[in-house]
Formats: C-alpha cells, structure tokens, sequence
C-alpha cells in the first residue's frame, strides 16, 4: 500500500511537471512568433500566415492553432481547435473542418493571445487574437516513458519486499503461531482434569514466548474459574426459581400500570384535541378532522363544505368590557354553535382567537348555507349586548365553501382559503351575513 502511495505521487508530479513545462513552451510562443504573425495579419500576407501557423503546429507540442479578427471570426487554423460555438474540430490544411469527438486526453487546452500591431508611429492597434492548442495526450506521450520506469522500479522493490516479508514471517511468526494456534483449539475446559502446557522450542526471549507464558497462565486462571463457575451456578439455579416467582408479580403490576397509563394516555390525546377556554375541539382536532373527511369524501365522491365564523368587532367587545367578558362571549358563542349545529357527523371547531369553523361531511353549498344561517340565527338569538356594534348585539360574519375532492390530487388549503375569502367579503360588506366563495 506504501509503495502503491509513493508510486501515485512520483507519476502525479512528474505529469504537473511534464504538464507545467508544457504551459512554459505554449506561453512563450507569443514571443517568439506573435511579431511575425501581427506583421503578416496586418499586411494581409495570407501565404505568410498559413506558413507560420504550419511551422506552429508542427511543433510537438502542439495540437492546433488559429486566428481569429477583433469580432472574434476565425480568419485561419489548422489542427484541433474549438470553433466559435464552443464545439472542437479539426482544420486540415486546406482548411476544411471535421468535428471531432472530444475525450478526456485529446480534449484541447487553448492559450489565447493578442495580435498587436505597432506601426512606424509607434501606435499599437488590435487586429484580432491567435490561440495556440496542445492536450493531455501530448503530456501523457512525453511522460509515458518515465511511468514506464517508475512503475518497474515500483514493482521490482514491491516483489523484493514482499517475499522477505514472507520469509521472514514463515520462519519466525509462522511456525510457532500455528503451534499456538492449534495448542489453544486443543483445550477443553469443560475437563478440569487434563491440565497442559505449551512450550515454544529455542531460547526464551522472542515475543512469541512471552505469548506462550500469558496462554499458560490465563488457562491455569480459566480452569480455577471454572471450578468456581461451577458452584455458583447450582446457586443460581436456587435464584433462578425465586425471581421466575417474583417475574410472575412484577408481570401482573405491569399489566395493571400499563392499563393506567394506556388510560391516561387517552385522556392526554383529548386534552390536545380540546380548546381550553370553550371546551369544543381546537384547531389541532380541526385540522385532523377535515383531512380525514376530505379522503373520505374524494373516495365516495361526495361534497364537503367548510365555514368559517368570525366573532364581529370582538376587539372593540374586549376593549369595552374587558377580556373576562370576552372569554364569557367566546364560550357562550362556542356552546350555541355546537348545540345549533343539529348533526352528530358535523364538527365544529375554535378555529383560532374569536374565529370558529365547521366541517360539514357529505353536504352541499344549499345544504350547507341552511346550516349555516340556522347558527347564525342561533348566535343571533344569545342578545348578548356589544355597545360597539351596530347591530347592539355580538353577531358573526360568515364564509362558506364547498366542493367535491377530486379522488387524486387536489389541496385541502384551497378550500380553507376560499372559505377566508369569502368570510373577508362579508366583513367588508358590513358583516354579520353569510358569503359564499365563488
């Protein structure tokens, strides 16, 4: 695994290196042809061009090579280069292109320079850009020859190694481990009677003796265990017998707690799904409940209808009277809804602060408005006095939506937001009516 390591980084840093020499070369082109190509780009010599471009890519270490004008058309290559759409292809040299499948080794690498001209004024000026193109291949060419000798230097130390390792191992680990080995699969401490030892042949002063002594002394400290082990045991089994009777009780208490706890678990699960102040089920429960009748309905295909009440001007009501009084109205409101509402299937929940809602199963929008208005009218009759309100009574908007759930897809939310709109409507048109949403 070592060797396998040193070898790896010996080949990635002679590729970085072979691959850094290449940028080197490619990067000092510019220097030693970029004046003769401005010259011949400037004075339109093409034959001087394609003779300089044929002497570049010659060069081993280059793949393609090609000019572009300051618009960025190309003007002249030859070899592998990528065209103006990103795409690599191949120039011959009468420059006709071929598309070529790029891999990772003969995937081109480009280094871009400018074509500045200077005239006899000294002025530069910008007359397009030449890209010079090499590739992995070429740097995997110029190192295969070293790999090859890394990797047989690696491999000859490896094999060298290996077999002294074995050696080495074979005639001071082996022999004797094997003989521990098959000393210890010998014993059998059910048998306190046979008692042996085990001596490793030569002087004693390899690890391997030492090993041989701590195996003696452990079977000597196992045999005296285990004639311990033995008496214990018959004590244990005059245990044993007694907890099996004490297992009986501690069964039946159990039984009897677990019962208990089933029972006040269940009065826990109430308590989450009840509203505190009014005693009817809380938002949790409401939520719970609609999803329930929301599958139900989109099995049998039948209407669901869902309302949303909303106590009106309830915050003047608690500013006038005080939240005591509130929290009166609230529970008062709840009770009547729960006893107006006529139907064991209908569920009528808190919805959250002085807004109340209603699931109604298997009910359409008429069905449902009748509902509705006989709660209302019920709300109505309670001529529970609110100074603040025009009506001189408490008295409660109103949205009403119904649909049939489509059996796949469809959302619950949307139902719930078309019953607030609507009940957004009927506060805005002067509340204490019902809307129905569109």
């Amino acid at each position: 695994m070592v060797t396998l390591i040193v070898t790896c980084v010996q080949l990635s840093a002679d590729y970085q290196h072979t691959k850094t020499g290449i940028d080197n070369e490619l990067m000092a082109m510019d220097l030693t042809f970029g004046a003769s190509l401005a010259s011949s780009t400037w004075r339109f010599q093409g034959d001087v061009q394609k003779a300089t471009l044929t002497g570049i890519s010659n060069l081993p270490v280059v793949t393609g090579v090609k000019i572009e004008d300051p618009q960025g058309r190309l003007v002249l290559a030859l070899g592998n280069i990528y065209d103006g759409n990103g795409k690599q292809i191949h120039v011959d040299a009468d420059g006709v292109g071929s598309p070529v499948t790029a891999d990772f080794l003969n995937a081109a690498i480009g280094h871009r320079f400018p074509i500045l001209y200077r005239d006899e004024h000294n002025v530069s000026h910008d007359i397009g850009s030449w890209t010079v193109y090499s590739s992995r291949h070429v740097v995997v060419k110029k190192v295969a020859y070293g790999f090859m000798l890394i990797l047989i230097n690696s491999i000859i130390k490896t094999l060298v190694l290996w077999f002294i390792f074995l050696y080495v191992f074979q005639r001071w680990l082996g022999t004797p481990i094997t003989k521990l080995s098959s000393f210890v699969r010998e014993q059998d401490l059910n048998q306190p009677g046979t008692q042996q030892d085990i001596a490793l042949p030569g002087k004693k002063q390899h690890e391997l003796h030492f090993l041989a002594d701590a195996i003696n002394a452990m079977l000597a400290s196992l045999r005296k265990h285990m004639a311990q082990n033995r008496t214990l045991y018959d004590e244990l089994q005059q245990e044993k017998e007694s907890l099996r009777a004490l297992n009986k009780s501690l069964e039946l208490r159990i039984a009897e707690r677990t019962r208990d706890l089933a029972q006040a678990n269940e009065q826990l699960r109430l308590l989450s799904l009840t509203d505190a102040l009014t005693g009817i089920p809380n938002r949790r429960c409401f939520d719970q409940t609609l999803e329930q009748e929301w599958r139900r309905c989109a099995r049998n295909g039948r209407p669901l209808t869902v309302a949303l009440f909303d106590v009106d001007w309830f915050k003047h009501y608690n500013d006038q009277y005080g939240h005591i009084a509130g929290d009166e109205v609230l529970r008062k409101v709840a009770s009547m809804l729960q006893q107006s509402v006529g139907r064991a299937g209908d569920t009528v929940a808190r919805f959250g602060g002085e807004e109340f809602a209603l699931i109604a199963s298997d009910t359409d929008t008429e069905a449902g408005l009748s509902i509705v208005h006989k709660m209302c009218d019920a709300i109505f009759s309670l001529h529970a006095p609110h100074a603040l309100s025009q009506f001189g009574r408490i008295t409660v908007s109103v949205g009403v939506a119904s649909c049939v759930p489509p059996a796949h897809g469809g959302d619950i939310n949307t139902l719930l937001q078309a019953a607030d709109a609507a009940l957004y409507r009927a506060k805005i048109a002067g509340r204490n009516q019902v809307v129905v949403a569109e």
